[in-house]
């Protein structure tokens, strides 16, 4: 393989990856947002959330290198951000809720 090819392919799989991290994370957010507005909130773990948000940061990451150091697209450094704001997002929400639920003695 040539270097050009091996760059494109590191591209690719940095590409993919992304694409997979994501999409993990974006799914998972939502279905737990459905959750939420269901009132099953005894159902989400804080430790799963935390996760989420930590997946978004290096989908992120690896969008940013991709960017950086192989020419890649800046779309998927938008995708991860978006991703990474909505699951960021939602941890906010939940701590807020459960707190403030917690806190009215309605909980538990």
């Amino acid at each position: 393989m040539t270097r050009v090819q091996k760059l494109k392919e590191r591209n690719r799989l940095l590409n993919v990856l992304v694409i997979v991290i994501d999409t993990v994370v974006f799914v998972r957010v939502l279905f737990n947002f459905a959750l939420t507005l269901n009132g099953n909130w005894d159902d989400l773990k804080a430790p799963s959330l935390m996760i989420f948000v930590s997946s978004a940061m290096v989908a992120l990451f690896f969008a940013l290198l991709n960017n950086y150091k192989y020419k890649g697209h800046p779309s998927y450094v938008l995708a991860a951000t978006l991703v990474l704001a909505a699951a960021a997002l939602f941890f906010m929400y939940v701590l807020i809720a459960v707190s403030y639920i917690t806190l009215m003695g309605v909980y538990g």
